[in-house]
């Protein structure tokens, strides 16, 4: 039994991320080909919301680097608790996370990637210098509408993550949307 349970305990260690508890890079890139193609095989939809924690930097030269880990934490809950559990939600880098929706499509996804969005910017974090906010920028694309394989999905959902921090920050942008708007496209 012992050794059952260090055998699980190291495997968590190995696929989770020590400080939020989502999945890590690695885990993210095993776990979504899997997914996308049971999305081929089944004829079913897959998006992928890739987000950034808005201004990181400034919350951690600002606050202390306890602050910056109390919003990954909070930021990673608030993930988790709005994905399904068929949905695979990770920590991809320092302030960046990952979702890939199974069996949703874009405009499912825009919508879930908003109420996060407006999820996040309505909660308060609080630092030894007082309490603070932050914002998310999120971008979202679909399979197979905007991408056939995992490195065109997460290449345009970065894509549109970058139109949106070059928007302004504080908003989500489907890869589609850049496709009508070459201008949006162009800035990034």
């Amino acid at each position: 039994i012992q050794n059952g349970r260090m055998v699980q305990a190291l495997e968590e260690q190995a696929t989770t991320d020590g400080l939020t508890g989502l999945l890590n890079r690695r885990s993210f890139q095993e776990r979504f080909p899997a997914m996308l193609g049971r999305a081929e095989r089944h004829h079913m939809r897959v998006s992928l919301i890739s987000t950034d924690i808005d201004h990181f930097k400034k919350i951690n030269d600002g606050h202390g680097h306890p602050a910056g880990d109390q919003v990954l934490r909070k930021v990673a809950a608030i993930l988790k608790a709005r994905a399904r559990k068929i949905d695979i939600v990770a920590r991809v880098g320092g302030e960046e996370f990952a979702i890939v929706l199974e069996g949703t499509d874009r405009a499912g996804a825009e919508q879930l990637a908003e109420r996060i969005r407006n999820e996040v910017a309505a909660s308060a974090f609080e630092s030894a210098k007082g309490a603070f906010k932050t914002t998310l920028s999120l971008g979202v694309a679909a399979y197979p509408d905007d991408a056939h394989d995992m490195e065109e999905m997460i290449a345009r959902a970065d894509l549109s993550l970058y139109a949106a921090k070059q928007g302004g920050r504080n908003r989500t942008v489907c890869f589609a949307d850049l496709d009508r708007n070459p201008q949006a496209r162009a800035a990034v």
